[in-house]
């Protein structure tokens, strides 16, 4: 599948991606002949569709035995089913069967059925009752802010319960969530709804993802899930979305955004300004800018307008960056006319060295306290020392034991001298010697450092396969990079390059993040 830049996630070629999910929606076409055409052994009747699943039916029924309503699913075991289709039907039964939760179905049965036209597997879970959220939006419902807050809540609260045991929903959308309404008559007549996920079959540990794997539906999935790289923030964005299209009628990818991220607004009279911001906060772009957790995201819910007062203070607006200009001509676009990186192509990699940020910068002025103190502090220890002549009759003197813990306190006060020398001229080695290395290769990407007198370490040693993350913090003064496997020493999942690193500007972060995305979603020689 084609990669996609992580920070414009509406400019992905929506073409192509809705296609994919076409296709991937005429999964769950069956023909007429379906294994349910019929009450099963006469106990299931009144048998209607519903839901959109992928590779397999779906159908609504009685339970004539039970007088209840359930749902079941059936998939046939014929060549045109696919072995993925036949493991995530197996895998959504053992998860309702390990689950229990109010917005989980409730298993019911499962059973291996043998008929003329062929074998298929069947599941029976239980049945909320009510409509699925597309099915209300279809049918002109309009849902008061009242009712959005309280689906969300259920739904977040869901969400807590699916990621305690490790496992992202990955298809969270308005087809595949019902919502029940019961009435109670408390002294006043009272509506309560009940919102529940209809399949689960997509869900998974997030350590079982296949690369290559499209899972979700169009205008619901972030830009990471479309990478086979889903987190637990996916499902949160996937939320949003859903929220926005019941306000809306229109999903993400319908929305306008003129080339920007998506920015959900309406009148302030439907929808308060901080429950606005609040969902506009799950669908953000970039994972590190979305709630940490489902627990997060709940408490901030139920914690409003506090909590986005809160996020606002901590969190401004951020300002939109432009992109760098680059003079067009006979200039390498490997070497911007800006920038002091010095660049280096080689045989198969190409290498970018960050020089030492020199006297004038940050770890200058830090090296300098403790240059100054530590030398002020060793050169009074030296002189308490050389006061210390030492003799066997100084033990029995009060003069002599005054010399005594005088030159002890110098030696204490040598050891803290040197360590704030030590400190001193590792910040002053920064600033003035180290280097930072940035090689590009085919598919891997190295970060190193080399200090004076020390061989290199490195920070990122990646494959472009174990990165899914490349982007410019919002104020522009750092590049980060997120991996899933880092081949270093000190394995860290997380590396900053700021403008304190080195001899580089906000310009430099903005080509360097720019050159990084190009080789990141230039395809794999």
């Amino acid at each position: 599948m084609e990669k996609v830049s992580p920070n414009v996630p509406q400019k992905i070629r929506l073409g192509t991606i809705k296609a994919s999910f076409l296709q991937l929606s005429a999964m769950a076409i069956f023909s007429s002949n379906s294994v349910i055409t019929e009450r099963l052994d006469g106990r299931y009747e009144d048998l209607r569709p519903i839901g959109q699943p992928f590779g397999y039916q779906q159908m609504l029924a009685h339970d004539a035995r039970q007088n209840r309503s359930v749902v079941i699913k059936s998939i046939r075991l014929e060549k045109s089913t696919t072995a993925s289709d036949i493991d995530c039907f197996k895998r959504e039964t053992h998860l309702l069967k390990s689950l229990d939760h109010p917005t989980i179905p409730r298993y019911l049965e499962s059973f291996r059925l043998e008929t003329a036209e062929g074998t298929a597997l069947v599941l029976v879970q239980s049945d909320r009752g009510g409509q699925t959220l597309a099915q209300q939006v279809a049918a002109g419902k309009q849902h008061s802010e009242a009712e959005v807050r309280l689906i969300a809540k259920q739904l977040l609260q869901g969400l807590v319960h699916l990621h305690q045991k490790g496992l992202i929903h990955r298809d969270i959308r308005p087809s595949n969530i019902t919502v029940s309404t019961s009435n109670r008559v408390t002294g006043t007549h009272q509506t309560t709804i009940q919102a529940a996920w209809l399949n689960l079959g997509t869900a998974r540990p997030v350590s079982e993802q296949r690369p290559g794997t499209l899972v979700g539906t169009y205008g619901y999935v972030p830009i990471e899930q479309v990478r086979a790289q889903a987190t637990f923030a996916s499902d949160l964005y996937s939320l949003g979305a859903t929220l926005i299209y019941l306000i809306t009628g229109s999903h993400l990818g319908e929305l306008p955004c003129n080339g920007l991220p998506v920015k959900f607004t309406c009148a302030s009279t439907k929808i308060s300004s901080d429950f606005q911001q609040w969902l506009n906060w799950l669908i953000e772009p970039q994972i590190c800018d979305r709630p940490a957790s489902a627990k997060q995201a709940l408490g901030a819910l139920n914690h409003l307008p506090l909590a986005m007062l809160k996020q606002r203070i901590w969190k401004p607006t951020k300002a939109q960056v432009m992109p760098v200009p680059i003079t067009p001509g006979g200039r390498n676009r490997y070497q911007p006319f800006f920038t002091k990186i010095q660049s280096q192509r080689k045989l198969n990699a190409f290498r970018l060295t960050i020089r030492p940020p020199g006297l004038q910068s940050k770890q200058a002025c830090q090296a300098l306290p403790p240059l100054l103190f530590g030398s002020a502090l060793l050169a009074l220890a030296l002189h308490m020392v050389d006061w210390f002549d030492f003799s066997p009759a100084m033990p029995s003197s009060l003069k002599g034991l005054a010399v005594i813990a005088a030159a002890g306190l110098g030696m204490m006060g040598a050891t803290y001298g040197f360590r704030f020398l030590r400190n001193g001229l590792r910040q002053l080695d920064i600033a003035l010697l180290r280097r930072i290395y940035i090689e590009i290769k085919d598919d891997v990407l190295l970060i190193s450092q080399k200090h004076w007198l020390r061989s290199p370490s490195y920070l990122v040693n990646a494959k472009r396969e174990n990165i899914y993350h490349i982007s410019a913090l919002s104020d522009g003064n750092a590049i980060r990079i997120l991996t899933n496997h880092n081949r270093t020493e000190k394995s860290s999942s997380y590396y900053k390059l700021t403008i304190h690193d080195g001899a580089i500007t906000q310009r430099d972060i903005r080509w360097l993040t720019s050159l990084l995305n190009d080789w990141y979603n230039s395809p794999v020689k």
